[in-house]
């Protein structure tokens, strides 16, 4: 069967978040404290657009010459500035690189050992974005006010805030996106806040792999 047919096992769970909202710092702490398996679709995307990589070479046959270094590298901080600003160059570069991420997620998913399962965690940016969330029995949602989240993504990349605005509104609210999750954590907070929540999450998701 195809991805498309069926999804992905039960064990394999996506989470995602608002932009700065700290769905990575989740993320990793699940694999460390956890011990839990995981893919990062940020990882993939870096491997797909290195220089010959396949998401470079799609995009090298349309994109703007002036989006690469001369050495044929990708100006990734241009693009990314671009794709803020423009609806429909981030369409179409999205709808160079999703498909490609998806494939690679699932290669590594069907490369798993199923016996001794634990669970498996599928960072994913724009899950609800590209529509993903079918392919998930369980996602989970990192979830920060846009204040805070705002105030994480200037110091963390160090735009504008006219840019860290531009950022936030090109993705869905989280808002909305909390009534689609099944699990929610709040990362308001100091981050032992934020522990103690996944402490709890961390024994959901051992429950679903022994229930799968």
């Amino acid at each position: 069967m195809s991805l498309s047919e069926r999804g992905f096992p039960p064990w394999v769970v996506g989470l995602t978040g608002g932009i700065a909202s700290g769905k990575s710092s989740v993320w990793r702490w699940l694999m460390e404290h956890g011990g839990l398996a995981g893919v990062n679709a940020d990882e993939l995307v870096a491997e797909l657009l290195k220089a010959g990589g396949e998401g470079w070479r799609q995009l090298r046959v349309w994109l703007d010459p002036d989006f690469f270094f001369s050495d044929g590298r990708l100006d990734k901080p241009t693009l990314r500035r671009e794709i803020f600003n423009n609806i429909n160059l981030r369409r179409r570069v999205e709808s160079c690189l999703h498909p490609l991420v998806l494939t690679a997620i699932h290669e590594l998913v069907t490369a798993m050992p199923t016996s001794n399962q634990r669970p498996m965690l599928i960072e994913v940016p724009l899950l609800f974005e590209a529509g993903w969330q079918v392919f998930f029995n369980k996602v989970i949602l990192i979830s920060a006010t846009d204040d805070v989240c705002l105030r994480r993504l200037r110091v963390r990349d160090g735009v504008t805030a006219e840019e860290a605005r531009l950022a936030l509104k090109a993705q869905i609210p989280l808002a909305r996106k909390c009534q689609w999750a099944d699990y929610v954590i709040d990362n308001n907070a100091e981050w032992p806040e934020t522990v103690i929540q996944l402490e709890k999450l961390q024994k959901e998701l051992d429950t679903i792999v022994a229930m799968s």
